[in-house]
C-alpha cells in the first residue's frame, strides 16, 4: 500500500528508499539502487569503492554557462526502535503511517534524517522540467557513523566549487556551520563468578532521547547516566555486584532506556527503599524534559556476577563521567559550543565497553573533552580509545550562495527572513571545505523532529514547501 502521493517525486522515492535497509555501514542496497535511478534516466553515475554515489546531470536550456552546483545528502539513517519493536532493520521495510500531517514509522526511526535529502535529489535529477545549472548529486555512506563516505570521497569527481547540503531539519532556517567531534570508546576486560543468587532487574524507560548534537542543550534524561546514579546510591551503603548493565544503541543519539541486573548485600526492603527515593527525586528533576520516564525495579534470579570492586569501579566511572551541555557560545545566541554524550554501555562476556560522543565548535573543545575523559578512564584503570574524528564547519564571512538564499526566500516567503545559524551536530560540509577550502556551501532541509529516536516525524506540508524553494533556488543560481 502507497502512504505518500507517488505524483510528487520526492514523495515517491521516499517512501521507496523507506522499503531499503540502509542503516549506518549497510548502504550497499541502496546504494546500487541510487546506482539503478540514474541508469533509469540515462544519467551519468559513479559508484566508488565506499558506495558513496555521484550522478551528473547536464544543465537546462540556457543555464549551460552557469557554474555547476552540488546537491548532497547522506544515504545511511539511524537504526533506533523501541523495546517492544520486533523490527528488523536488516530486511524490513519501515512501517508509515500519517498522523496530523505528519509522516511516521510505527516503533522505529523514520530515516528522515536524511532520506528526505536523498529523496529531494532524486526528484531534481529525475525531473525534466525544472531550470537549473549542470548538478552533481553526491549521495555519501556513513555519515551518522564514521563519515567515511565524506573522507573517502575523491574530489576530482567533484567539478564544482558551490554546494547546497540537503541535512537540515528546519524548513525556515540554513545552517552556515557544524560541530566537530569524536568518538571515545572505553573498555576493560572483565571475569565473571559464578554465582547463583537472588538478585534485582533495573530498568529504565520512557526518556524522549533525541540527537546527540540537536538535542543535547534541551538537557533531556540520559538513560545511561541514571542508572548509573540509581546504583551509585545502593554502593553507598552496601556492596553491588553487576550481572548485567546495558543501555543505548547508538553513540550519538541520547540513549532513551538502560537496564541492570544485580546483587546487592543490603536488605531487600533498602534497596528497594534506595531506588524508589532516587527514582522520585530524578522524575522531578525532569517533569518538564521526560515526562514519560519510568524507574522499575523487580526481584530476579541471578547466574553469575562481577567481582564487587570491578563492579564499583563500573559504576562509579559511569557516575562520575561528564555527560551533556558543557559550553555555550557568547557570540551566537543560543549555540551549544561543546558537549559530551555517553550514548551507549555494555557488559559482555569478557569486557565492558562504554561509547561516547564528544562534539565542539572548536577543535581545541573536542580535544579537551576527549583529554578530560580519557584521564579519568585511567583513573580507573581503564583503557580509553578516541576514532572517527570529523572536523568542524567554520563559519564564512563572505558567501555569495547564503547570500542568494536569503535573498530567493525572502521572495517566496511574502518577505520573511530566513535564519542563518551555526549549529552543534556535526555535517560533512566541514571535511568538504577542508578538502576544497573554496567551496561555498548552504543547508537546508523540511521540518523534522525527534530525529534519531522512533518518535521522528516529517512534516509533510514543509516537505512539500521545501522541496518548492529547493526549485525555485536552483533556477536563481
Amino acid at each position: 500500500m502507497t502512504i505518500l502521493d507517488a505524483s510528487k517525486g520526492y514523495q515517491k522515492y521516499f517512501e521507496e528508499i523507506t522499503k531499503i535497509p540502509h542503516g549506518s555501514a549497510e548502504e550497499k542496497q541502496i546504494s546500487d539502487y541510487l546506482v539503478q535511478v540514474a541508469h533509469d534516466h540515462n544519467l551519468k553515475v559513479v559508484q566508488d569503492e565506499s558506495n558513496n554515489v555521484i550522478i551528473y546531470k547536464n544543465a537546462s536550456l540556457g543555464y549551460e554557462d552557469h557554474p555547476a552546483v552540488v546537491l548532497q545528502a547522506h544515504i545511511d539513517m539511524v537504526n533506533e526502535k523501541n523495546s517492544s519493536s520486533n523490527h528488523d532493520f536488516s530486511k524490513d521495510p519501515l512501517d508509515l503511517y500519517i498522523e496530523d500531517g505528519f509522516l511516521k514509522a510505527h516503533g522505529t526511526t523514520l530515516g528522515a534524517d536524511d532520506g528526505a535529502g536523498v529523496a529531494y535529489i532524486l526528484s531534481v535529477l529525475t525531473d525534466p522540467s525544472l531550470k537549473h545549472p549542470h548538478l552533481i548529486g553526491l549521495f555519501t555512506v556513513n555519515e551518522e557513523a564514521t563519515m567515511e563516505g565524506a573522507f573517502n570521497l575523491d574530489m576530482s569527481l567533484i567539478n564544482a566549487k558551490r554546494m547546497i547540503n540537503i541535512d537540515g531539519e528546519e524548513e525556515d532556517a540554513s545552517t552556515t556551520g557544524s560541530a566537530g567531534g569524536m568518538d571515545i570508546v572505553i573498555h576493560h576486560p572483565i571475569t565473571y563468578i559464578h554465582a547463583p543468587a537472588k538478585g534485582y532487574a533495573l530498568s529504565i524507560k520512557g526518556l524522549l532521547g533525541g540527537h546527540s548534537g540537536g538535542e543535547i542543550h534541551k538537557e533531556r534524561g540520559n538513560s545511561n547516566k541514571i542508572i548509573a546514579r540509581l546504583l551509585h546510591q545502593c554502593i553507598l551503603k552496601g556492596d553491588v555486584q553487576l550481572e548485567s548493565l546495558k543501555g543505548g544503541l547508538k553513540i550519538n543519539a541520547i540513549p532513551r532506556e538502560a537496564d541492570a541486573t544485580f546483587t546487592s548485600s543490603l536488605p531487600e526492603s533498602e534497596v528497594l527503599d534506595i531506588i524508589n527515593k532516587t527514582a522520585i527525586q530524578i522524575k522531578k528533576e525532569l517533569e518538564f524534559t521526560d515526562e514519560g520516564l519510568t524507574i522499575t525495579i523487580e526481584p530476579c534470579n541471578i547466574n553469575k556476577v562481577l567481582d564487587k570492586d570491578v563492579s564499583k569501579k563500573i559504576i562509579d566511572f559511569l557516575y562520575l563521567v561528564p555527560t551533556g551541555l558543557r559550553h555555550k557560545s557568547d557570540h551566537l545566541n543560543g549555540l551549544t559550543t561543546s558537549s559530551e554524550n555517553i550514548g551507549i554501555i555494555d557488559l559482555q562476556d569478557e569486557t565492558f565497553e562504554f561509547g561516547l560522543s564528544v562534539r565542539g565548535a572548536l577543535d581545541s573543545y573536542v580535544q579537551d573533552l576527549a583529554d578530560e575523559i580519557q584521564t579519568l578512564a585511567k583513573v580507573f584503570g581503564f583503557s580509553a580509545t578516541t576514532e572517527n574524528w570529523y572536523p568542524a564547519w567554520d563559519y564564512m564571512e563572505h558567501s555569495p550562495m547564503r547570500d542568494l538564499m536569503t535573498k530567493v526566500y525572502k521572495e517566496t516567503h511574502d518577505g520573511k527572513e530566513i535564519q542563518m545559524y551555526a549549529v552543534h551536530g556535526g555535517l560533512e560540509c566541514g571535511i568538504f571545505k577542508e578538502k576544497c577550502p573554496d567551496m561555498d556551501i548552504v543547508a537546508i532541509g523540511p521540518n523534522i523532529y525527534d530525529v534519531h529516536t522512533p518518535d521522528e516525524k516529517l512534516d509533510l506540508k514543509s516537505f512539500d514547501r521545501t522541496y518548492s524553494f529547493l526549485c525555485k533556488y536552483l533556477e536563481n543560481l
